[in-house]
């Protein structure tokens, strides 16, 4: 008899249907065209994130600014709510009466936020994705690789932050634009 399976938890999230299509927008790890959706198989291309900043930030960031990027990408009023003194809840609307709720952790600095991220995404399970910059991190609920990546370029989450996909055994990291050393 074989393993089980694994995974991950299940958020009973539906994602919005107007999602991309995601393909004119990846690459091959060499800069081809037509790359597999497969981890370690593709990047973001760089013409995702024309017109956006895409340096690297090390001073620490509020949820304000993640705020003001959603806000300056066409997001609308997604404003962040209160969760615990260090945790904020970003609602997306996905339909009539539901929503994609991102989970944002401030930390104390970059590296916080990155080891909390992969924390999280192994606590989660495979699906489960996110996007780290400065002392930031943000959690979002599961979603095929296609699914994710395509909310993530829709509000050019790619380019805010280094996007992280949960696999069955580790987090992996789909290199883009914006990156942190």
């Amino acid at each position: 008899m074989g393993a089980p399976a694994c995974s991950g938890i299940d958020a009973g999230v539906e994602y919005p249907s107007d999602l991309p299509d995601i393909d004119r927008y990846l690459l091959t790890p060499e800069n081809g065209a037509d790359p597999s959706l497969t981890l370690g198989e593709f990047k973001v291309g760089p013409e995702t994130c024309q017109g956006i900043d895409t340096h690297p930030v090390t001073q620490k960031l509020s949820p304000d600014d993640l705020s003001r990027f959603l806000a300056a990408q066409g997001a609308g009023s997604v404003a962040p709510k209160l969760a615990r003194s260090n945790l904020y809840w970003f609602d997306f609307p996905s339909s009539d009466k539901s929503f994609v709720r991102l989970r944002l952790a401030v930390l104390e600095d970059a590296k916080g936020a990155t080891q909390d991220l992969h924390n999280a995404l192994l606590q989660h399970g495979p699906g489960w994705w996110g996007v780290h910059r400065s002392n930031l991190a943000v959690l979002a609920p599961k979603a095929s690789l296609r699914e994710a990546m395509a909310f993530a370029i829709k509000h050019k989450l790619v380019c805010w932050g280094v996007f992280t996909y949960a696999g069955n055994d580790d987090a992996y990291v789909v290199p883009g634009p914006y990156a942190e050393l």
